[in-house]
């Protein structure tokens, strides 16, 4: 069977990779195949780019949220990530050419709990920088980004590389308690190694 290699945040937020889960027969409680799923490859803002008519609060927000995905991610903190995310959060990650996985309730929470727990130890780390977010769609509670940047791993601290160009594409909503993510396509542009 294929290995997916999906780039996680996870997102960040998220150092994604080959992920032994996919190479299993039967997914994982809260796994799904995304078939329809494909990376964004488009720049298709539905509205000028350049337009003034938005909340600068919110674009705020909602980046400092995107930031804080890397460094939660980067720094193993799986209970402060998940509180970035909506309970009924979609998580979708994929690469070129494969097919993409879905993650949610339970299962989106004990995959990249582990995944983060697992790479604590591998003598990795790795960064997510969150370098250009364009804002497809905005309204008062809702936002559609587009988010590009570059995942780099230092090895025990001696080896530095280059992983990895991002994309990530979010769905956000706004509540009682501010912008959280409701869904997030993870596709890096090329296969991220797990070790």
């Amino acid at each position: 069977m294929k290995q997916l290699v999906p780039l996680a945040l996870i997102g960040q937020l998220i150092a994604a990779s080959t992920l032994p889960a996919f190479a299993q027969t039967v997914l994982p409680e809260g796994e799904s195949i995304a078939k329809d799923v494909r990376a964004l490859r488009t720049y298709a803002p539905g509205s000028n780019p350049g337009a003034a008519d938005f909340d600068a609060t919110d674009r705020l927000a909602i980046a400092n949220l995107l930031y804080a995905y890397s460094f939660a991610y980067d720094n193993y903190e799986a209970d402060a990530w998940f509180k970035l995310f909506t309970s009924d959060a979609v998580f979708v990650a994929g690469i070129a050419g494969e097919d993409a996985y879905s993650f949610t309730g339970e299962g989106f929470r004990t995959f990249w709990s582990e995944r983060m727990k697992e790479f604590s130890t591998s003598g990795n780390q790795r960064r997510h920088l969150m370098t250009n977010i364009l804002f497809l769609d905005q309204t008062g509670d809702t936002a559609h980004v587009s988010v590009t940047g570059l995942l780099t791993n230092a090895k025990d601290g001696k080896t530095f590389t280059a992983v990895s160009s991002l994309n990530y594409e979010g769905w956000l909503v706004k509540g009682s308690d501010g912008w959280k993510i409701q869904r997030w396509h993870d596709f890096p542009d090329s296969p991220v190694p797990e070790k």
